[in-house]
């Protein structure tokens, strides 16, 4: 890469602190839950004795067309939608039963047409919202399980429930669509788009219910499995609505050769369960005999990927990454992971050059740029630091881990005026950063600002008295 004069030096220092511009608008969880509750409708399956058979959700997609799960509609002789206070006949159509994805047609209930998204636009971390209609003997709210993906303490809410509980057939179509809150947890690429887990809690009967991402677009169907001994949110991509009805046997790219459910969507949620559980052993022999049987399945190189770095053989992930990539050359979590094992490797050259090619293909990426900057940080290349942090912070300005490291960057470039700006707002997003708090604190001494130094002298013996003590010693006392 060239290299930055010291002039340009100067100006990006100066320019680095100008205002971060506002990352794409989003709505809020409860604003596209009011907007787009009107989508989801509930679909009972009838047997041949007109006795009800299976329950789920279902997602309008305007005029007569409804979608859900294979899992609601199978085995039963006819169905029935509720939506707006009516019950309206369904005539099924022809599943694409390899995806999970089945299709109703429902005359005369006129839905309005609703905006599709795509999973591909999707990274891990990134919040949804799961819209869904619960069995009518559940009612009330949501009930999450505590665990390590919980966004800011709350991963689901219920707006409009009253708590009340519908009984009887007759009222099936009253029952009340909720919002569960999560992240995107994991993807996989599948047929032609990526399939994935989220963290939302999905209740029974929000099978065939619908994920919409922050501007209020169908982004997937949900399709809950227990997997593992564990209930699990999985999504079907709503780029797969794409695909006509007609084509129930032939998975597009990026699907595993055989149709036979070992090796498909059951697959994917088995490696996608043992991923959650850290099963790291068993998730690395599971999918190097997915990699034997189809060496052209990505997914399965990823998996081998994962588990090899977090066994720590990062050679080995090397390698399964770029077989990932040589069997999908546009998989840009494949280009970011494969990043991450060659700076486990300390190969900085190839990991800067692998998390480059990620975000040439998705520009987006906030992590991406934070390692791509910690790795130009290990070239010594500062001046290309500091530009990789300030993307991933106009992307997530509450990255303190990205302002902590700029405050670094600056120090060692003696810009300490610049380090002190990027150390406060690390403790202002991390209080108990005693890092930060030593690093400002230092910079306080080289600007000579001694009313600050005592604050800081003061908030270091609440978070370490020790390293208090030696700036106390060194940076306070004549």
């Amino acid at each position: 890469m060239t290299a930055i004069s010291p002039l340009a030096l100067g100006a990006l220092a100066a320019a680095s602190f100008l205002p971060l511009l506002p990352h794409a608008s989003a709505k809020t969880p409860e604003q596209v839950f009011t907007e787009e509750r009107v989508r989801i409708v509930s679909v009972d399956m009838l047997n041949a004795q007109g006795e009800l058979a299976a329950q789920g959700s279902g997602v309008a997609l305007g005029a007569d067309q409804v979608i859900t799960t294979c899992d609601v509609t199978r085995q039963a002789e006819s169905a029935r939608v509720g939506w707006s206070g009516r019950v309206f006949k369904a005539t099924p159509a022809p599943p694409q039963t390899h995806l999970n994805l089945c299709r109703l047609h429902v005359a005369g209930m006129h839905a309005p047409s609703l905006a599709l998204g795509s999973a591909e636009k999707l990274r891990v971390g990134q919040p949804v919202n799961a819209i869904g209609l619960p069995h009518p003997t559940l009612g009330g709210r949501l009930k999450g399980s505590r665990n390590e993906e919980r966004r800011n303490g709350r991963d689901r809410i219920c707006p409009m429930c009253d708590g009340s509980k519908v009984n009887g057939l007759q009222e099936e179509h009253r029952r009340d669509p909720i919002l569960a809150e999560g992240v995107v947890a994991a993807m996989r690429p599948y047929a032609g788009s990526r399939y994935m887990r989220i963290s939302a809690p999905l209740l029974p009967g929000f099978s065939g219910g619908g994920l919409f991402d922050e501007q209020g677009r169908l982004i997937g169907i949900l399709s809950p499995q227990r997997v593992e001994g564990e209930s699990l949110a999985f999504v079907l991509p709503s780029d797969w609505l794409d695909s006509p009805p007609e084509m129930t046997q032939a998975p597009r790219a990026m699907a595993p050769k055989s149709a036979d459910p070992r090796h498909g969507l059951a697959w994917l949620n088995q490696t996608l369960a043992l991923e959650k559980k850290a099963d790291w052993r068993r998730l690395l022999n599971l999918s190097q005999q997915e990699t034997k049987r189809d060496p052209s399945n990505a997914a399965a190189w990823f998996n081998v990927g994962i588990a090899s770095c977090n066994l720590k053989q990062y050679s080995q992930a090397v390698n399964a990454y770029r077989e990932a990539i040589r069997h999908h050359a546009g998989y840009a979590d494949a280009w970011h992971k494969l990043g991450t094992a060659y700076a486990n490797l300390k190969d900085y050259d190839n990991a800067s050059q692998a998390y480059e090619d990620a975000l040439r293909m998705d520009p987006d990426n906030g992590e991406a740029w934070y390692d791509l900057g910690n790795t130009y940080h290990n070239l010594k290349k500062y001046a290309h630091t500091i530009h990789a942090y300030r993307h991933a912070l106009r992307i997530d300005p509450e990255n303190f881990r990205a302002w902590y490291k700029l405050g670094v960057t600056y120090d060692e470039l003696k810009l300490h005026g610049e380090a002190v700006e990027a150390y406060r707002k690390t403790v202002m997003l991390q209080p108990e950063n005693a890092d930060a708090w030593y690093n400002l604190g230092v910079d306080y001494g080289i600007l000579d600002e001694r009313d600050r130094m005592r604050e800081i002298y003061q908030t270091l013996r609440k978070l370490d008295p020790s390293r208090a003590e030696r700036y106390f010693n060194t940076y306070i006392l004549p």
